[in-house]
C-alpha cells in the first residue's frame, strides 16, 4: 500500500492516491457520504503533507506507561493488517484499556457508522466514569 501510495504521490496523481486511501480506510459498506468526507480529509492530508518538511516517526518516543486513564480502544475487521495489530496490542500496553474489532469498520468507523460508535463511546464512558 505505501508503495503504491507513494508511486501515485510522486507521479502528481493525488486523485489516484486518494481514491487508493478512500478505499483502504473504509469498509466494504461504507456510504458514499462517509466516502466522500474520506475523500475531503485524504485529499487536504496529501496537500498538506506535500506542503510540510519531512518528519521522521521515528524520532518520536511515546512512554505508553504513563496513560493511566481508561481507554476504548476501537479497530475495524477490514483496516490495514499493522494496525488491527497494534490496536490489539495496546490493551497490553495501556494500564487500563479494552479493545472492540468492529466486523463491518476499515480504518475509519466513526465515519463510517458514527451512531454505532457514539453507542460504543458512551456505554464506555457509563461504565468508567463515575457520576456525582
Amino acid at each position: 500500500l505505501g508503495e503504491r501510495e507513494e508511486a501515485l504521490i510522486e507521479t502528481g496523481d493525488i486523485v489516484g492516491a486518494t481514491e487508493l486511501m478512500v478505499g483502504t480506510w473504509l469498509g466494504p459498506d461504507a456510504a458514499e457520504p462517509a466516502r466522500e468526507a474520506v475523500r475531503q480529509m485524504q485529499r487536504h492530508a496529501f496537500e498538506v503533507q506535500l506542503a510540510a518538511e519531512e518528519f521522521d516517526p521515528d524520532e518520536a518516543v511515546v512512554d505508553l506507561t504513563a496513560v493511566q486513564a481508561p481507554c476504548l480502544v476501537l479497530s475495524g475487521a477490514h483496516d490495514l493488517a499493522d494496525f488491527r495489530q497494534i490496536a490489539g496490542r495496546l490493551p497490553h500496553l495501556l494500564a487500563n484499556a479494552d479493545h472492540v474489532e468492529l466486523p463491518w469498520a476499515g480504518h475509519l468507523p466513526s465515519m463510517e457508522r458514527p451512531s454505532a460508535v457514539t453507542d460504543l463511546l458512551i456505554g464506555f464512558l457509563k461504565e468508567e466514569v463515575p457520576v456525582g
